[in-house]
């Protein structure tokens, strides 16, 4: 009786520890899963992390949209491992989507790609505002009459890009390197990527919209420090002519410049520091009241530099524009290659033009003279390099003379 118990008892214990064993393999491969799956969401926000640090680093110092766009298309293309990506952008006066940036593309594409909001994958994505994974556009009934594109890989994504649910254009991919299908992963982290896209365009229009009103009211600023004395009427406007017509003669980059243009028409804000009856002496100036004059560019600085983010570049220009090549000018007594080569342009069109204007003390120059003045302090006062530029100019008769007196 004994023994017949203890096999029973053995029986038992052998179930029970089998239930046992077969409970823990489970939740063992419920673990492993679960690590996977943990896994999986690790890889995903990393990627994700990664794109957006990336992106952070890289269009941090990019505030035209270009730029950005670039930046952005490149960094997905590679974390997904695609070889197209594309970014389509809603025409505020059309209302069409068009094709602002794209990696992988034709250039023709590029060129005449204009989306009716509807027509096509973009278009569907963008009127549905719904994101999809295409695993094989032949077979999607959705595409495949519409679809055009001839692509080796029939795999691809879309997604909207959108700010507070209002769409304002879309991402796509396709032809992944490994000309494999993508995954849910892959989809998952290309939405996560979308939405900070939206964010990053929204600011960088934001930033546009700002830096215009900005420009307009600053503009409007210098024009009314012009107009405090008529003898300086049009002023900034002339300097901000010549300096430009320089600084592309000497093939400085576009981004520079604009920079040039915007620096010549502030050049003279400082003086809004400057008391009137100095401004509009009809005498000429005691020592005392030319160092005030002298602290305008100083003051212009000063003015500007809490706009330093809209003005990174033009301070310094507007600072620097009367100092002079032989180190001799003022504020900070600069010389040759200290100077910015934008305070330098200026000085040389800030000159001209002073000299070509009345003054109460003195007759305006007559445009041989003013030239003669700039050959003579070429070396000394200014740029030599610059002088040559602007003469040359004026040799090829250019027309920046007589815009002068129209």
């Amino acid at each position: 009786m004994e023994k017949e118990d203890l096999a029973r008892k053995i029986r038992e214990l052998g179930e029970e520890l089998g239930e046992k064993t077969s409970e823990l393999v489970n939740t063992n491969s419920k673990l492993i899963e679960l690590r996977k799956e943990l896994s999986r969401k690790i890889r995903q926000k990393t990627k994700a992390l990664s794109f957006l640090y990336r992106i952070e680093r890289d269009v941090s110092n990019k505030l035209k949209m270009k730029d950005v766009l670039k930046v952005i298309v490149e960094k997905v293309g590679s974390i997904l491992n695609v070889k197209i990506c594309s970014i389509l952008l809603i025409n505020d006066k059309t209302g069409k989507l068009s094709v602002e940036c794209a990696k992988g593309l034709e250039q023709k594409i590029l060129k005449d790609t204009e989306l009716e909001v509807g027509n096509k994958i973009s278009g569907w994505v963008v009127k549905h505002n719904r994101p999809i994974l295409v695993k094989n556009i032949e077979k999607d009934t959705r595409f495949a009459k519409s679809n055009e594109e001839k692509y080796y890989n029939k795999s691809l994504m879309s997604v909207p890009l959108a700010i507070k649910n209002k769409v304002i254009g879309v991402i796509n991919v396709n032809n992944k390197k490994t000309r494999r299908i993508f995954n849910r992963e892959d989809f998952r982290l290309l939405k996560q990527i979308a939405a900070q896209v939206a964010i990053v365009i929204e600011n960088v229009r934001l930033y546009r919209s700002l830096s215009n009103l900005y420009m307009r009211t600053i503009t409007t600023l210098a024009a009314t420090i012009d107009a405090r004395d008529h003898y300086t009427r049009r002023h900034s406007e002339m300097v901000a002519e010549y300096a430009v017509a320089i600084a592309e003669a000497m093939k400085l980059p576009p981004e520079r410049v604009e920079l040039i243009r915007q620096a010549s028409h502030l050049h003279d804000i400082g003086k809004i520091g400057v008391h009137d009856f100095i401004l509009l002496k009809p005498d000429k100036l005691t020592d005392e009241e030319w160092e005030e004059i002298k602290l305008h560019s100083l003051k212009g600085a000063e003015i500007l530099a809490p706009l330093v983010v809209f003005l990174d570049g033009v301070i310094d220009m507007v600072k620097q524009h009367h100092e002079r090549y032989d180190g001799k000018g003022y504020p900070g007594h600069y010389r040759d290659g200290e100077i910015d080569i934008g305070a330098r342009i200026m000085a040389v069109a800030d000159a001209f033009d002073a000299m070509l204007s009345e003054r109460p003390y003195r007759k305006a120059y007559s445009p041989e003279r003013a030239i003669k003045e700039l050959r003579e302090n070429s070396g000394t006062q200014f740029d030599p390099k610059v002088v040559e530029t602007f003469l040359e100019m004026l040799n090829k008769g250019t027309g920046l003379i007589q815009n002068r007196y129209q």
